[in-house]
Formats: C-alpha cells, structure tokens, sequence
C-alpha cells in the first residue's frame, strides 16, 4: 500500500513530489463529474472552498454520522 501524504495546496509539494505524483499520469486518477444542479453544486462548493469556518465545520460535523468508517484511509 501506498504511504499516504496530505497537503493543502500544490505549493506545499517540491519538484520532485509533484513530478512523481501529481504530474504523473501512473500515479493518478481523474474523474469526470456531471452536475446536474449548477445552483446547488455551487453552493457546496463556496461552503467547502469558502473563507467562513463556522458553517463548513457544521457541514462536516452534521454529515460524520453517515460516514462509513471502513473506507476512510487513515
């Protein structure tokens, strides 16, 4: 299994991590979405990307009771 390594932003990594990582085609998965509601797709995103701290923990801690243990990587 591969070592599991966090960051906030593509700034944090160095050349070669983002060579070996990131940049390469073998070591990553891209996935296509489809929204179907631009309104509310939106929304999400400004919650979760947003500066507003106090309503994206309440997303967080309000949706942790449906989390499914098993398939968290940590």
């Amino acid at each position: 299994k591969e070592p599991i390594q966090r960051y906030k932003g593509l700034g944090e990594m160095d050349s070669s991590q983002l060579r070996e990582t990131t940049m390469d085609p073998a070591h990553r998965t891209l996935r296509r979405i489809t929204m179907n509601d631009v309104t509310a797709a939106t929304a999400v995103f400004d919650l979760l990307m947003g500066n507003d701290v106090g309503p994206r923990k309440e997303f967080i801690v309000d949706g942790a009771s449906g989390l499914d243990r098993d398939r968290i990587d940590a």
